[in-house]
């Protein structure tokens, strides 16, 4: 028989075994697949953010003392009260957001909306930075945008986003010191600057200029380093020693004398094991990377300085926002994986085919995660608790977004930070335990059932058991409960 028409039968069954291989355009096709669905998933995440942005109540505890604070600034007043003045006011950051978020509501009526847009701005602005640095790394245009969708999907970041909080703002900050720094590297006192800015929104945001000293350490560039640093140390300085000076001395106080709650290892395990569920994959590409090319890059020394920062979660008060640089870091890490797996392998099929599978799985997750959040069950019945705060004078609360929006003094700010004082014993019980203990608020605005014992004092705790009781019941989010005083014999 004629061999060259008739392979022999172990030739065929040889070649039934064989895997048939994806061509180079279908990979392709599943790679702008998988692209197109996490930008899809990011494009629905921010419009969800948006549209829980211009809900009318407060979602989060710290909302509504940032709010205070702006209005406080609009009307002339500081931020930054001399410990024990009355009414008491605590605010823990620093003077940017309030300065913005006083500026968005500046000649109009106190509202959440528009100065929430600083938070979804912020996250828009990490997302576009990760992708500046990934692209920086990598060279991979695919790679940055993949990773920056991702960013935008990942359910905390989700949850900060739509809230008037501080933290991504700071972080864009931090992160845009980065990107100059890496991008620009003649423009070495902007990067430092930068930093300072960052630590003017909140002092925890230490790991990116921790990471370009680090850098600059290591490349001997000690000139750079020097005056960066000096860059960075004046604006910050004479900013500090201004804000000193104009607060007779509050300032620092409210920055670090504010921050008395104790460890929590049990709230810090939730919050990083939550994070970790959220971005297990991206961590593991992390580690597979260092372990192909062996080497400490300047993003796994970021991600490093980042992981150590989180030593912040650790307090009581902490939430899962203490890892916004976290899910940030990890997202420019595993783009760096990303492409040093691909190159360790060369511009194989096979290669391809790695890239292609990790960014399915990404985005599968990322679909999953989209648009994760919604207001059903948080603020139903929020429009009567305020109304109900608005028909009465004299109130304390815990949600006192609520006493911003009616109209009512802010006689307690922060009632979280003012209970860890008296209960560390650096302040003494004073006005507020008084004014329960006589009865003397016409209203008082709590959580949850049973007053937590995190954001009132023990005196407080005890004054309200004695002289009030429940009157009302609300589904609204930290104004559950409304108390008001014992009818006197």
């Amino acid at each position: 028989m004629n061999r060259s028409f008739a392979p022999r039968q172990s030739d065929f069954l040889s070649q039934l075994k064989k895997p048939k291989r994806l061509s180079k355009p279908a990979l392709q096709l599943c790679v702008a697949l998988a692209c197109a669905f996490l930008v899809y998933a990011a494009i629905s995440s921010v419009a969800n953010g948006f549209w829980l942005a211009r809900q009318r109540f407060q979602f989060d505890y710290e909302e509504g003392n940032v709010l205070n604070a702006a209005v406080r600034i609009d009307a002339g007043l500081t931020p930054y009260p001399q410990p024990g003045s009355w009414p008491v006011v605590l605010n823990c950051y620093g003077p940017i957001p309030y300065l913005l978020t006083a500026s968005l509501i500046r000649f109009r009526t106190p509202e959440f909306s528009r100065p929430r847009t600083i938070s979804l701005i912020g996250a828009l602005v990490v997302a576009f930075e990760i992708g500046l640095l990934v692209f920086h790394f990598t060279r991979s245009r695919l790679l940055a945008l993949s990773l920056s969708a991702f960013f935008l999907s990942i359910p905390q970041v989700q949850e900060w986003a739509p809230l008037l909080r501080v933290d991504l703002l700071g972080l864009a900050l931090a992160l845009a010191g980065l990107v100059v720094f890496f991008l620009w590297p003649r423009l070495y006192f902007i990067p430092s600057t930068l930093f300072a800015l960052a630590l003017l929104c909140k002092i925890t945001f230490l790991a990116a200029p921790v990471t370009w000293a680090a850098v600059l350490i290591r490349q001997k560039q000690w000139r750079k380093f020097a005056e960066g640093v000096l860059a960075g140390a004046v604006l910050l300085g004479a900013t500090v020693a201004a804000l000193q000076w104009t607060t007779h001395g509050a300032f620092l106080f409210h920055q670090f004398g504010t921050h008395v709650d104790s460890i929590s290892w049990t709230k810090y395990r939730s919050n990083i094991f939550e994070a970790l569920g959220q971005t297990c994959f991206l961590v593991s590409l992390s580690v597979v990377g260092f372990a192909s090319s062996r080497r400490l890059s300047a993003a796994l020394v970021y991600l490093l300085v980042v992981i150590l920062g989180t030593v912040t979660a650790l307090k009581v008060g902490s939430s899962s926002n203490h890892l916004l640089e976290f899910n940030a870091a990890v997202c420019v890490c595993a783009g760096l994986a990303l492409w040093e797996m691909q190159r360790a392998r060369g511009r194989t099929l096979e290669a391809d085919g790695l890239v292609a599978l990790c960014l399915a799985v990404l985005a599968a997750q990322a679909m999953a995660y989209r648009a994760a959040y919604t207001a059903k069950g948080v603020v139903d019945e929020c429009p009567q608790a305020y109304a109900y705060i608005r028909a009465h004078h004299r109130v304390l609360s815990e949600n006192v977004g609520a006493l911003v929006l009616t109209g009512r003094e802010v006689l307690l700010s922060n009632p979280f930070v003012y209970a860890q004082l008296v209960r560390n014993g650096k302040w003494q019980a004073g006005q507020v335990e008084e004014m329960l203990q006589r009865g003397n608020a016409d209203l008082v605005m709590a959580a949850k059932p049973g007053f937590d014992d995190q954001r009132w004092s023990e005196p407080a705790i005890e004054a309200l058991a004695a002289n009030y009781h429940v009157t009302r019941h609300f589904a609204c989010v930290d104004a559950m409960l409304a108390y008001e005083p014992n009818l006197r014999p």
